[in-house]
Order: structure tokens, then sequence, then C-alpha cells
């Protein structure tokens, strides 16, 4: 994972020639898909599940150390770029109105995705936000085949079962597919998100990795 402020003179230029390829998450909010199949959300042994698979679980580990052994299974390349507020004020300025910390952007054609996150971001939330929209990436939220919206589900509770959607072609960490609400994606978003900064802070003494290797 490359955590850099871009350039003032290219960053721009870039991501417009790309505007065409990228494909912002927000949009899927707006599809229309078919439901296929339910599922609950992510739990804290589920996500070691994937850390396993990964070859992270039971290790203390960083934000990058997710992101590179993610790239890696996805066969794709996943870049962060920290935004300094200052260059680029009007990212903080779309990120506010849309009450998002930073902004997933993917590209099939590219095989690339990339994050921005604003640079005036506290540590840990900065730190939370990159992992969020990792697990966007994890869950395969971005691979979503829309045709139409499937009715959304009042039920919250953790052991409910809500309703998935079908994938086009490209690779996911998940076992499971992503929620046709996108409410649930992105509250389990948050919960990979809290999954990996307390696993890769813990690595052998989370009780989720012993679980894992426990036979009796």
């Amino acid at each position: 994972m490359n955590v850099e402020a871009p350039k003032r003179d290219l960053t721009g230029p870039f991501l417009n020639r790309l505007a065409g390829f990228w494909r912002p998450l927000r949009n899927l909010s707006a599809a229309r898909s078919h439901v296929n199949g339910t599922r609950s959300l992510l739990t804290a042994a589920e996500f070691q599940e994937e850390l396993a698979i990964l070859g992270l679980s039971g290790r203390r580990f960083e934000p990058e150390d997710y992101s590179d052994a993610l790239a890696d299974y996805l066969d794709i390349s996943i870049a962060v770029h920290v935004i300094p507020d200052s260059w680029y004020p009007e990212l903080t300025r779309l990120l506010a109105f849309s009450g998002r910390l930073g902004e997933l952007r993917y590209s099939e054609q590219l095989n690339m995705a990339a994050i921005f996150v604003p640079g005036s971001l506290p540590p840990l939330v900065l730190t939370l936000t990159i992992l969020h929209e990792l697990g966007h990436l994890a869950a395969g939220d971005l691979l979503i085949e829309f045709d139409e919206q499937p009715d959304e589900d009042d039920q919250h509770a953790e052991e409910a079962k809500f309703a998935t959607l079908p994938l086009k072609k490209g690779t996911k960490l998940a076992r499971g597919n992503p929620f046709a609400e996108e409410s649930l994606r992105e509250r389990e978003a948050n919960l990979r998100a809290s999954y990996a900064l307390f696993a890769g802070c813990l690595g052998d003494d989370s009780p989720h990795a012993y679980d894992m290797y426990d036979v009796l």
C-alpha cells in the first residue's frame, strides 16, 4: 500500500483522464439489483478465516500489510492517497457533503483500486477509514451485478439474515456475496475495519485466532 500525498500537478489530470474507467462506490446505492440468497453480518471469527486466507491470522499487522495481502489475493493494484487538505480543499468539501470520510475508486479495465482520504483526519480515524474502504474491496461491493432494486429489510439484529446480490466477473475475499442494502454494506465495512484494527494489534493474542486452531 502506497500512502502518499500526490503532487498537485499530476493527481488531478491523472484522475480526470481515468474518469471514464473509475467506478465510484457511492454510485452503487442508486443502481438496481437482483436478490441472490441471504446471509448474516460478518462475525469476528469469520473475519479471522479471511485473515487466514491472506496469511495474516494470528499475526500482528499494519493496514499496509492487510492492503498488500488483499491486493495479492484479488490480483489488483491498491493505492492509498492521503491528500493534504490545503492542496485539494474540494475533496474535503465533497466528503463532508456526502457524509463519508474517504473515497474508493475501482477500475476493472486497469485492474486497480485507489483510496483517497484527507490528511486532516486524526490518526485513528484515518486508519479506520482506510480499513473501511479496503473492507468494501474484500466484500466485493464493487462487483455487484445490478438490475432491479430489492425490498429493504428492517431487521438489523446481528443474527438476522439479509438479502445479498449476485456478482459479475471479478475476485472477492469474502465467502458470501455483498448485501442488497447499501446501509448493510456500509455497516459490514465498518465491522471489517474494527475487526482488522483489533486483529492487527492483538496478533496471536486474539481469542478468535486461537479458536481457529483449537481442535478440542
